[in-house]
């Protein structure tokens, strides 16, 4: 009876640079495109933001970075609009410039304002 050794057999021929690419790959079709936001979107996100910072209370942005959508939480200290730019402190009290540009979603208390994909 012959015995096969299974998967062990391919394993073998699988150069280092070929499964990097493989995890490249995975990685790039896991990617989306920046949702566009329009003007009443923004609108409603900019009141939301300046609600909360009058009222110092924590926000959840859903920002784009490179394919991506990360989420974080924190409270907005100051709105920079010459640089386009929230100065933000996190839950661990570090302070965290978000580009406007990077906002897809923000947060507040439990409901969520974003564009759909």
């Amino acid at each position: 009876m012959l015995r096969d050794r299974g998967t062990i057999k391919w394993t073998s021929m699988m150069l280092p640079e070929h499964l990097t690419q493989l995890k490249q790959d995975l990685l790039d079709v896991s990617k989306i495109e920046k949702p566009s936001l329009d003007n009443q979107q923004i609108e409603e996100m900019d009141i939301l933001v300046s609600e909360a910072m009058s009222l110092n209370k924590e926000l959840k942005f859903q920002l784009y970075e490179d394919g991506y959508v990360n989420e974080m939480i924190g409270r907005v200290q100051y709105l920079n609009y010459e640089q386009k730019k929230l100065h933000v402190k996190d839950q661990n009290d570090l302070k965290i410039y978000i580009t406007m540009n990077h906002t897809i979603g923000v947060a507040y208390n439990d409901w969520l304002l974003t564009i759909s994909t």
